[in-house]
């Protein structure tokens, strides 16, 4: 059973259907009047599980958030056949680019039914609820907000900010402009910090696998903070997260392995069953076998993603395979005819170890910061760090260490950011031989939703 639900968005004529999976329950309804919906907990949770379903998309973590986040650095070239793709790789990106346009209106989608489900379970009486149930509920929903504007915030800068549910079509109402980017980071913090207070206490069981948790919000507002400067308040959510029972998995590559999917390294991923529940990036990248079809492969990996890894590092035999003198990402093993049931995961807990060793050092701890490094290396079969304890250089051994553990999984185009245009622009000129301008940090706002809002203003440089 395919279900279509419309959903009406603020301002870019947000209009639009999307299909969700066969596996979710949600009634078909619009956004428009759902007071009447959320009557029951079990209308409560569809509307939760809708709101997840969206993140499947070959227009979000499908697809196009792995193009962006290491395509637009210097981890992957393009691959494929696609010339918008090249487009990206190549920095030769316009505002009528289509896949940047489809992931722009397919977030706002996503937004949108966060926010109904926001709104909609915030009304309902919590007596209507099994104990805590409403506010766990309330919990992920906010923590996809976030998760969602985060994901703007990074790619196209300042985004209109579109918190509550739609209930007008009247033009005044939905033509909206530009948040600056320290809005959004500000709502993105006010998200996760009721998320993390709503879900603090919720258990990570079987039936809670792929759900957010007061860990995954944590590590979410830990990267927003660590892009602020906040190191302090990096380190009091790194420590509350490690205090959670997350812990690394002995071998790395049970991290890509189908029947670990959920481990206790997971933080969040997005979640894939396979067949009309399948991910289709898998398909995209893999080269046979483990592909069902042989064609131009996408996200093909530079060799500056290659020599990356240090002599012995056994993260590069699980990041990067070669085939007939080519180069494949192999952070996902099962291809299945663009049905994998691989999932894509988005948070883990080697990300809060490194994110707090980076606070630690920039706040004058670097033995402790050293401690935490050790153990990413370790497992990576590498011995400790024994370089300058200095603050730059040791935060330089960070940073690299960042690549290699995430090579693929789509952090690098936010990590160079974070660090600066200089850093940005002298890795992808060793990646890529190509030189870049500052106002390519972000990507344009698409054309044709300036078109339909005129309240909307382009990036410079576009």
């Amino acid at each position: 059973m395919r279900i279509r639900i419309y959903t009406v968005l603020l301002g870019l004529v947000w209009i639009a259907s999307s299909c969700s999976k066969e596996s979710l329950e949600v009634p078909i309804r619009n956004n428009i009047g759902t007071a009447n919906f959320f009557q029951t907990q079990e209308d409560a949770e569809a509307s939760v599980i809708g709101a997840y379903d969206l993140l499947q998309a070959d227009s979000y973590f499908g697809f196009d958030y792995y193009v962006f986040g290491d395509v637009r650095a210097d981890n992957s070239f393009a691959g494929g056949d696609n010339p918008n793709n090249f487009a990206i790789d190549n920095f030769t990106l316009r505002p009528t680019n289509d896949v940047t346009t489809r992931f722009f209106r397919q977030v706002y989608r996503a937004i949108g039914r966060a926010n109904s489900a926001i709104d909609g379970i915030s009304q309902m009486d919590k007596e209507v609820f099994d104990g805590s149930r409403k506010d766990a509920l309330l919990g992920e929903a906010l923590f996809l907000r976030a998760l969602h504007y985060y994901n703007l915030v990074q790619f196209y800068g300042g985004v209109p900010l579109v918190t509550a549910a739609t209930t007008t079509l009247a033009p005044d109402e939905i033509r909206i402009p530009r948040n600056s980017e320290t809005e959004v980071y500000q709502q993105i913090v006010r998200d996760l910090q009721q998320a993390v207070t709503f879900l603090d206490g919720e258990n990570r069981d079987a039936d809670s696998q792929g759900r957010a948790n007061a860990g995954s919000a944590e590590a979410l507002l830990a990267k927003v903070r660590l892009i602020q400067g906040d190191y302090n308040a990096v380190l009091a959510l790194t420590e509350s997260t490690m205090s959670r029972g997350f812990s690394l998995v002995t071998n790395f590559d049970d991290l890509f392995n189908q029947q670990n999917d959920n481990n206790s390294e997971v933080l969040f991923a997005i979640q894939y069953a396979g067949e009309q529940e399948g991910n289709v990036f898998p398909e995209l990248i893999l080269p046979t076998p483990e592909a069902s079809f042989d064609f131009l492969k996408f996200n093909t990996p530079t060799p500056s993603s290659n020599s990356a890894f240090e002599t012995n590092d056994i993260r590069l035999a699980s990041s990067i395979v070669e085939r007939n003198g080519t180069l494949y990402v192999f952070k996902w093993r099962n291809g299945n005819a663009f049905n994998s049931a691989d999932n894509s995961v988005v948070l883990r807990y080697a990300d809060v170890l490194l994110m707090r060793a980076e606070a630690l050092n920039q706040t004058g701890r670097s033995q402790e910061a050293i401690t935490l490094l050790n153990q990413i290396r370790n497992r990576a079969g590498l011995p400790d760090y024994a370089d300058s304890t200095e603050t730059t250089a040791l935060d330089n051994a960070i940073f690299n260490e960042r690549r290699v553990e995430f090579m693929f999984e789509g952090q690098r185009f936010s990590d160079l950011k974070r660090k600066g245009f200089a850093k940005f622009k002298e890795a992808i000129q060793e990646a890529k031989n190509i030189d870049i301008q500052e106002f390519q940090l972000v990507f344009p706002i698409p054309q044709g939703e300036i078109d339909r809002n005129d309240a909307l203003n382009q990036n410079p440089g576009y």
